[in-house]
């Protein structure tokens, strides 16, 4: 796989899954631009990774249309144009709120806006930049999560999941590849406080997991990347579960 000349927007890029996909894009010759709220975050990962010239940090709130169209436009001019989006950006505190009768309004509000309709946002925004490049791929981040009943979490990636499928169809005439990992018990920084690594092998077998292991970011995002190169090209619209076999559907 080649990312030659290619431009490629990694939301939620400055840690866990989002930075490896920075690192595995930037390795394999891309020019990244990390989009995340948290700028000074994103300044350190751009700082550390030995990529310096080929990264760009932009502070981008995927739950503002806005922000994502600022974001489009700063990677379009620092780098020439947007080829591929990695809509990874997430709330892994949406975890927390297992009850859609008692979640409080707005913290629904505010974990759609980020975990689903930020997905939506920032393909609006990045998909006219793509034309113009005469396609693109997007992958969007679901989770196994989708199919387990863990309230507004679950409720957030079963429509990451649909909106995969529309954008699939709607952009075909494009030449832009939508396609979703799902991924299962991952490893990052944000889980690190809510479970230990231990904790998460036993939660995942509990689950159904036939082995211990527990993911670290590259493997997911190893995936992903796959799913946004030319040998995935006739890919299209899929969810592809990335767990060790956690959750198998026929």
């Amino acid at each position: 796989m080649s990312f030659d000349n290619k431009v490629a927007v990694v939301t939620g890029g400055a840690q866990g899954m989002g930075r490896e996909y920075v690192r595995l894009l930037a390795e394999q010759g891309a020019r990244v631009v990390i989009a995340d709220i948290n700028l000074d975050v994103a300044q350190k990962a751009v700082d550390e990774l030995d990529f310096t010239d080929q990264l760009l940090a932009i502070r981008t709130d995927v739950g503002d249309l806005e922000s994502c169209l600022a974001c489009i436009k700063a990677a379009e001019e620092r780098f020439g144009g947007v080829d591929f989006l990695v809509n990874n950006a997430g709330l892994l505190s949406a975890a927390a709120f297992p009850s859609l009768i008692d979640i409080p309004v707005e913290k629904y509000r505010q974990i759609m806006e980020v975990m689903l309709n930020g997905q939506l946002w920032m393909a609006r925004a990045a998909v006219p930049a793509m034309r113009k490049r005469g396609g693109g791929a997007i992958v969007n981040v679901s989770s196994i999560g989708a199919y387990q009943a863990t309230g507004v979490y679950s409720l957030s990636k079963l429509g990451v999941n649909g909106l995969t499928i529309n954008l699939s169809r709607e952009l075909a005439k494009d030449n832009i590849r939508v396609n979703a990992v799902a991924p299962g018990t991952v490893a990052t920084e944000g889980m690190q406080p809510l479970m230990s690594v231990a904790d998460m092998a036993q939660w995942g077998q509990a689950l159904g997991r036939p082995t211990d292991r527990v993911a670290t970011p590259d493997l997911i995002a190893q995936v992903g990347v796959f799913l946004l190169s030319d040998a995935a090209s006739y890919v299209r619209g899929q969810i592809i579960a990335v767990d060790d076999g956690q959750q198998i559907r026929v």
